[in-house]
């Protein structure tokens, strides 16, 4: 309890450890009466120890006052029982009251909590500093020392010699509580002094809620603060966490990992649970602990403290794999061993977006691990909590020229395979986009776009990303594969209707998603194509870049392909491959080692196609030359044939906007049948004839596009016959 949350009458954490002051007092004044004056009386008492007179080394005790000696320990220590019964029936009546939670955590024994006390007082009160001094037999030495603590906190011979043993360097007051002596040599010499870690002082006092020298890379979270469920299938999944938890192994490590997309509601199923366990859950972000093996081992020490101290659960945040190259592992299983030798209630979280073995974590020997998926929820909760993000709103969202806020939930739901954490932070940045055009209500493509920013992957380290800028009306291909592209999008936006809704997901374990094969001549559109598919679904497009993926050494072209669909499950984008049949041409006669690991690579790649259930698309000059396995397992093969003369037509319009200025003399159906090329190089001839006519300042002509379909039939090595563009040129 904090001072400023004090009122009249509570029993607050500096209130009990006055009260254990009392016996410490007694004792002070029992061990003054026994060997000396008063040091607040006797103004030369300040001096004991720095002056040594003959008389005190020749002074001998009689049979008589060690009897009374004796007597009056025996009183004291009657006492000092007494008075700490009274103080631990009162302090059992007050939750946490921090000295009783170190106890209780750390399992301490009397000595061990005595000794606490003696430490602590001075930093309660300075003129504990003097008595300090004078019992010390030196005037400089104003702290506890292990001399002090042995003849003050025991009643025999066997209690000093258990003293020795607790203060030791393997103790608990030693390895957590204590400063380290300044020399290592003089732990346990009587003249070493006892001094509380500044972070044990700080938790006693209630001044700190948590070692500042962890701020950086630690947070904590209360069992107070109860956090709400994401969602109801989160429930079931924390139902069946507490009840591994209850049923775990004796005398083992509990390591339960969580994993899945980010905003699945991991750290507050974690969070849940030790708010019901009444424990605190310290969140470690692996990303913000130091590499340098000296430093972590010191944050590692502050961290198992805080925890044994607060009687926490340990939860690791893993933001990427990174940590396993920079982290020490051994130094984090080091510390995770005391943590599970000195906690009372321990247990360990690791929380990720990937799942990981149990060989792959830091984790001492006896850890008993169990891991579980947190996946999003499905298309009617993801519906429904869309609707929710939109009620936020109030009235505005049903007013006249509103969006249908119903109906783009259910389409938001069907393309993003959203968490509940997610969808909060798109729908918060769709009202930032919206604010953005000046208005309160986000549209469909503020939501769109909103929603395409939550992904977070690393595709373009193997991938190289795309725009998508095209529409339908851009894509002129024949109409029965125009059908089949929008058939093949129809299937992935209607994919948790059949899948989930009708239940055919249960029965298929891969094959789930949506896989088109482009067909044609280069220059048919089949990228274009891509973008169009990518912006009907709303989703991110990566072209894969073949010399990032492909390598001459054995096995890492396979490992390379691995991170890319894993990277691409995660954010949902579209993997598309140009020239498909350098990866996917049909498998080759085993001659030697080489051949047979090229026939591993392209085997692999096709179970990883068959596995992902998003989006890919494979474009191919020669689909002749495809291995048949790729085409079994294709969804939708779009054949883009060489264009009419027609089509050619069309494409000439298409790519000249209506502010373009055009000569009168232009006429597109005649270069369409005179220059017998695919889209791309119609796209060539335009854009070289708009630099010709805009060089010249004239309006783009006739002129203009037969010189440059002239320059690019040649580029083609096609020579147009003397005549082809008459009247237009000879």
């Amino acid at each position: 309890m904090n001072a400023a949350d004090e009122t009249i009458g509570d029993y607050g954490a500096v209130d009990h450890i006055r009260d254990e002051l009392i016996w410490l007092d007694a004792g002070l004044r029992a061990l003054l009466d026994l060997g000396g004056n008063d040091p607040f009386v006797d103004p030369l008492a300040a001096f004991r120890g720095l002056v040594v007179s003959r008389e005190e080394l020749l002074e001998e005790e009689s049979a008589e006052m060690a009897e009374s000696k004796a007597r009056a320990w025996q009183d004291y220590a009657v006492f000092r029982r007494e008075s700490e019964e009274r103080t631990s029936e009162r302090a059992r009546e007050v939750f946490g009251l921090p000295l009783y939670a170190l106890a209780s955590s750390l399992r301490l024994t009397v000595w061990e909590y005595r000794c606490v006390v003696l430490c602590l007082a001075v930093e309660v009160d300075r003129n504990y500093e003097k008595w300090y001094g004078y019992l010390n037999d030196d005037a400089t030495a104003k702290t506890a020392t292990v001399d002090l603590a042995l003849r003050l906190l025991g009643d025999s011979e066997d209690d000093r010699k258990l003293g020795r043993v607790l203060l030791g360097r393997d103790g608990k007051l030693r390895r957590w509580l204590l400063q380290p002596p300044g020399d290592e040599s003089s732990a346990q010499a009587l003249k070493s002094p006892l001094r509380l870690d500044e972070r044990v002082v700080t938790f006693l006092l209630d001044t700190e809620k948590l070692d500042g020298r962890l701020g950086e890379c630690v947070e904590s979270l209360d069992p107070e603060q109860y956090p709400e469920l994401a969602w109801e299938g989160a429930g079931e999944v924390e139902d069946v966490l507490r009840q591994v938890i209850d049923s775990w192994p004796a005398d083992s490590l509990p390591v339960v990992m969580l994993w899945g997309a980010r905003g699945g509601g991991k750290r507050a199923l974690m969070h849940r649970l030790a708010a019901r366990r009444r424990q605190r859950l310290l969140v470690v972000s692996l990303a913000s602990l130091p590499s340098e093996p000296e430093r972590l081992r010191t944050v590692m020490d502050h961290l198992i403290r805080e925890a044994l101290m607060t009687d926490s659960i340990i939860a690791f945040e893993e933001e990427n794999g990174g940590w396993k190259e920079r982290l020490s592992q051994g130094q984090l299983r080091d510390s995770l061993r005391d943590y599970a030798d000195h906690a009372g209630r321990p247990l360990v979280a690791w929380i990720a977006r990937d799942r990981s073995a149990v060989g792959e974590l830091p984790l001492p020997e006896g850890s008993a691990f169990w891991s579980t998926e947190l996946p999003p929820p499905v298309a009617r909760v993801r519906a429904e909590l869309w609707q929710k993000q939109a009620a936020e709103l109030g009235e505005a969202a049903s007013s006249p020229g509103a969006p249908d806020y119903g109906t783009l939930a259910v389409e938001l739901a069907d393309r993003f395979h959203f968490t509940p954490g997610q969808i909060a932070t798109a729908w918060r940045q769709a009202l930032v986009l919206a604010a953005g055009r000046g208005d309160v209500l986000p549209s469909r493509a503020d939501l769109a776009a909103a929603a395409r920013g939550q992904f977070r992957h690393r595709l373009a380290q193997h991938a190289v990303a795309i725009e998508p800028r095209r529409s339908w009306e851009d894509l002129i291909i024949p109409d029965e594969s125009l059908d089949l592209i929008r058939e093949a999008c129809k299937r992935y936006m209607l994919r948790e209707q059949v899948l989930g809704g009708w239940g055919l997901g249960g029965r298929l374990t891969y094959g789930t998603g949506v896989h088109l094969l482009f067909a044609g001549p280069p220059g048919t559109g089949k990228t274009m194509a891509a973008e169009v598919v990518a912006g009907e679904l709303g989703l991110e497009l990566y072209r894969v870049d073949l010399s990032r993926i492909v390598s001459k050494y054995i096995g890492e072209t396979e490992q390379r392909l691995r991170e890319l669909f894993e990277e691409a499950r995660q954010s949902g984008a579209i993997l598309f491959f140009d020239e498909g049949d350098a990866l996917f041409g049909k498998r080759t006669e085993v001659k030697d080692a080489h051949d047979r690991y090229a026939n591993m690579e392209a085997a692999y790649l096709l179970q990883l196609i068959e596995a992902y259930d998003g989006v890919t698309i494979l474009a191919t000059n020669l689909m002749q030359n495809l291995d048949e396995a790729l085409l079994r397992r294709m969804s939708v093969i779009v054949k883009f044939p060489f264009p009419s003369a027609e089509d050619r037509a069309r494409i000439f319009a298409s790519l000249l906007p209506v502010g373009v200025p055009r000569d009168e003399d232009l006429d597109l159906p005649f270069l369409a049948q005179r220059v017998e090329v695919s889209g791309g190089h119609i796209k060539n001839i335009v854009l070289a004839a708009a630099f010709l006519a805009a060089s010249g300042h004239q309006p783009i002509g006739m002129t203009h596009m037969v010189r440059s379909a002239r320059a690019e039939l040649q580029k083609l090595g096609k020579i147009p016959m003397r005549g082809a563009f008459a009247p237009y040129s000879e």
